[in-house]
């Protein structure tokens, strides 16, 4: 920048040194909203990624019941993060478990799970944090898509939305 050269070769002139730091954050707040303006999607974008359904987050997602619905109904996978005891008493249906406590005896089933789809995780509602701390191993072991449903068991439950019982019958 040819005012910081002018500042460089005068530094007892001050005034130049001012509008140098003026421009110089200026332009780190320009560059600043370039990267910003680069990490939102575009229409096409946004297009390309709910088609394809592959969109990586940044961190695992948060969501409340009507969005845990939604992607139910669009067939997502939900984990349950319970224990084995707690999921055989009854669970989200169509769910499977992956309890958090007893992760090592799963890892053939989370092998299993494409990492590339949308996966729900949920354990027993918001004083729960297993679904959370599940939510990160896998996001950790790199799947792209892990939506954390705090309001879990409890809410669903509440909800009415469709359960299976111990004895095998679903609430649909």
């Amino acid at each position: 920048m040819d005012s910081e050269r002018d500042v460089l070769s005068n530094p007892n002139d001050t005034t130049n040194l001012s509008q140098v730091s003026k421009t110089a954050a200026e332009d780190q707040v320009e560059e600043k909203d370039e990267f910003t303006a680069q990490e939102t999607p575009t229409k096409d974008q946004k297009k390309i990624i709910s088609k394809n359904n592959v969109a990586a987050f940044s961190e695992p997602q948060a969501i409340k019941l009507e969005q845990a619905f939604a992607l139910y109904n669009k067939n997502v996978l939900f984990i349950d993060a319970r224990d084995e005891s707690d999921y055989l008493m009854g669970h989200i249906t169509g769910s499977i478990n992956i309890p958090f406590e007893d992760l090592d005896n799963y890892k053939q089933e989370l092998e299993q799970i494409p990492k590339d789809k949308p996966v729900v995780v949920y354990c027993a509602g918001t004083e729960c944090d297993l679904s959370e701390l599940l939510g990160d191993i896998f996001y950790e072991k790199g799947f792209k898509q892990v939506y954390v449903f705090f309001g879990g068991w409890v809410e669903w439950q509440n909800a009415n939305y469709p359960i299976a019982h111990p004895s095998g019958n679903k609430n649909e």
